[in-house]
């Protein structure tokens, strides 16, 4: 068997599966602190944040920033405009294209979810000097650059092998 005979991978150690787990764990933790602490949950957060950024984009747009197919954010969208937090308004020129838009109510949680962030980043980041936090957010910062590269020249690298 080729399982037997190749080097052992010690994937609790990996770079890869590390991050994942304290993505994981961090996404976990800070959807429960918004449960409890303003009502929302994480991807509803993800919607306010970005709304935040930008004003009014469209269903695709929103969905693109927050990393969601378009249809997933549909039964998100409406929840959210159910409970008052945002609202869809036709487009100016194109009447078919919805916009959307935080409320007020959305506005208001804003102090609530920053106070969210900063008590998982307080509990994530226990035992840790500044020194040693700055340093680990400097490596998966390096490390996502590199990998931005890598797929940007895959890509382009595709690309070239399907004109030919």
């Amino acid at each position: 068997m080729i399982r037997n005979k190749t080097k052992k991978f010690d994937y609790e150690n990996s770079m890869g599966f590390v991050v994942y787990s304290a993505s994981k764990m961090m996404q976990k933790a800070f959807d429960l602190e918004l449960r409890n602490k303003t009502g929302i949950n994480l991807v509803q957060s993800k919607v306010v944040f970005a709304l935040n950024i930008q004003s009014g984009p469209t269903q695709r747009e929103l969905a693109d920033k927050i990393g969601v197919e378009s249809p997933t954010l549909v039964p998100i969208i409406d929840k959210m405009e159910q409970d008052g937090y945002v609202k869809r308004k036709p487009d100016a020129k194109d009447r078919r294209i919805k916009r959307i838009y935080a409320t007020a109510k959305a506005d208001s949680m804003w102090d609530s979810m920053m106070e969210c962030a900063t008590q998982i980043r307080k509990v994530s980041t226990k035992d840790l000097s500044e020194h040693e936090f700055k340093s680990a957010l400097a490596v998966v910062k390096k490390i996502t650059e590199n990998l931005t590269v890598y797929l940007h020249d895959s890509e382009t690298t595709d690309h070239k092998k399907a004109k030919n």
